[in-house]
């Protein structure tokens, strides 16, 4: 049996016990692929670079026991022993949580989980719409018993209904349910088509009075509707003589209003002049707002260029006082425009309730020609914030330390299916060099999908790529940090497969994301020592060592 059919099963499960010999003298975790030293310690494959990084050969055993020896790589051997013992290692089931008191070997728990009698299943009743998951050993209890969506046969018309929706099923929809006339006219037990066409001629469907358009508010039957109306002549005629007197009084308030308005369209005359004066002012104002923009921006491509030089002390205080300057200056400009945005929509206010006229609306046209010039300038600015918002985030040393915030809503918008995966800021290996990024799916991907956080780590197209050597071959390690005592950071890393297209010169915006589907078990990620204030930080690290500049 060759020594990679022996490999550590993926993931990190909940060990029922775990001894010290099972765990790296790197990084404290249960050892992978276990490596031996020639004093006989372990340590993972994937830590044994990280024993020797920085230092020259021979270095001490990490044990620091009396009789350790100093060690070189070539000391340092696959332990086939230890991997066997790390794979039969006795696991709880994912879903212990759920009620699974199972422990099985670490190698033959994926197996174990695909049959697990407490795995999470849908009700079968979900296309009648229920939501709920629940063990597999509960399932024929809950749809047979609990579910309120099972289907229930209508004692009337024999349509399976679910059981949630059998009233309102009754009250609204059922054909063959008996029911009485709301007019209580005697008719019982009709079918509800049968009533509705009742309905439509029964002798006490009610009637309003001819009259109700005035203000008689009576209603009855037909035979007594009649005999109101005969009864009630004189107190109809007082009510249309009250609706005409009204009708009289609104016609004398039209009348007023109409000299109002007279009286207002000459004033109107006089704000019309006062307009012109103001928009003259604010198009003068506008014109000094575009001045200072343009000269924002000519500062703003001077610090990109300035932001291109090694990263002295000296250079990078010298940026950081310029960006202050820049957003002082922002600010003052934004300021300005809000103060001509308001004297804009005073201007409105008046014309709108000043009238027509061709003068009028001639100005109302230069006032919409300005809002949507400060319309330019605030997508200018915010073109402005964002570029100065790359100066201050980009990462040019291999290093993307990434914090995930919303942990809650963003886990639920996953198992949603609205948002699968998300995307990190871009960082890069140096200025001119490779432009990478991370990618997770708090719901899993793949083997991880519904049990796992899957985390990848994406090669970018970059701006000097024609100048890089490729494909892309440094060693890339990918790590979930713990917030409490910052001991059990979960780690895992890889050394990019030469033959992939992952790691291939990008042809389009990002090459196919490379990484691992099982990073790290939900069981595990969900506690307070990985997530704080909804908030869980990732940290990749991109090994720079051999790594040829441009």
């Amino acid at each position: 049996m060759s020594i990679s059919s022996i490999a550590t099963p993926g993931g990190l499960p909940q060990f029922v016990r775990l001894d010290p010999k099972h765990r790296c003298l790197i990084c404290h975790n249960v050892v992978r692929n276990s490596m031996q030293t020639s004093c006989g310690h372990r340590i993972c494959e994937d830590c044994v670079p990280k024993l020797f990084e920085g230092k020259n050969e021979p270095v001490k055993c990490p044990a620091g026991e009396v009789d350790c020896e100093e060690l070189h790589r070539k000391d340092i051997t696959p332990d086939p022993g230890g991997r066997r013992e790390v794979r039969n290692l006795p696991v709880f089931c994912i879903y212990k949580q759920l009620g699974c008191e199972k422990q099985v070997k670490w190698v033959e728990l994926d197996r174990h989980v695909e049959s697990c009698e407490y795995r999470p299943v849908p009700c079968t009743h979900e296309n009648l719409g229920c939501t709920e998951k629940l063990p597999h050993n509960s399932l024929e209890r809950h749809t047979t018993q609990d579910c309120e969506f099972r289907p229930f046969p209508c004692k009337y018309c024999a349509i399976n209904v679910p059981l949630k929706y059998t009233q309102e099923h009754l009250q609204k929809q059922c054909e063959e349910v008996p029911l009485d006339c709301p007019y209580k006219c005697g008719a019982k037990r009709l079918k509800r088509q049968q009533l509705n066409a009742h309905m439509e001629t029964c002798g006490r469907r009610p009637k309003e009075c001819s009259f109700n358009g005035i203000g008689c508010s009576y209603q009855g039957t037909e035979v007594e509707v009649a005999a109101h109306m005969h009864d009630q002549t004189e107190h109809h005629l007082q009510k249309l003589t009250l609706f005409t007197q009204e009708i009289d009084l609104k016609h004398l308030e039209f009348q007023r209003k109409v000299t109002d308005m007279n009286d207002e369209q000459e004033r109107m005359k006089t704000d019309v002049r006062d307009l012109k004066q103001k928009v003259e002012r604010m198009t003068n104002s506008n014109k000094e707002g575009r001045l200072k923009m343009v000269n924002l921006t000519e500062r703003v491509i001077h610090l990109e260029k300035v932001a291109t030089e090694t990263a002295r002390k000296d250079v990078v205080e010298t940026q950081g006082r310029e960006i202050v300057e820049n957003r002082t200056a922002m600010a003052q400009v934004r300021t300005q425009l809000t103060a001509v945005e308001r004297l804009v929509q005073e201007l409105k206010h008046k014309v709108e309730t000043g009238g027509g006229g061709a003068e009028v609306a001639e100005l109302t046209r230069k006032v919409a020609s300005h809002e949507s010039q400060f319309a330019n300038i605030d997508i200018q600015m915010a073109e402005l914030d964002l570029r100065f918002q790359i100066l201050e985030t980009a990462s040019y040393d291999g290093l993307l330390l990434w914090k995930v915030r919303d942990y809650t809503r963003r886990k639920a918008d996953a198992l949603a299916g609205r948002t699968l995966s998300l995307y990190s800021q871009p960082f890069y290996t140096h200025r001119y060099g490779y432009k990478m990024c991370s990618r997770v799916y708090l719901n899993g991907d793949g083997m991880g999908k519904n049990s796992h956080m899957s985390l990848f780590f994406v090669i970018m197209k970059g701006e000097f790529d024609n100048l890089l050597p490729w494909p892309f071959r440094q060693k890339v390690t990918m790590q979930l940090l713990d917030q409490d005592s910052g001991q059990t950071n979960l780690t895992d890393s890889f050394q990019p497969d030469p033959t992939s297209s992952s790691f291939k010169k990008p042809s389009s915006d990002m090459n196919v994301a490379s990484g691992c589907p099982l990073f790290v078990a939900h069981t595990v990620l969900e506690s307070p020592k990985y997530i704080k204030d909804d908030t869980l930080i990732l940290k990749i690290t991109v090994d720079l060592f051999n790594l040829q500049h441009p």
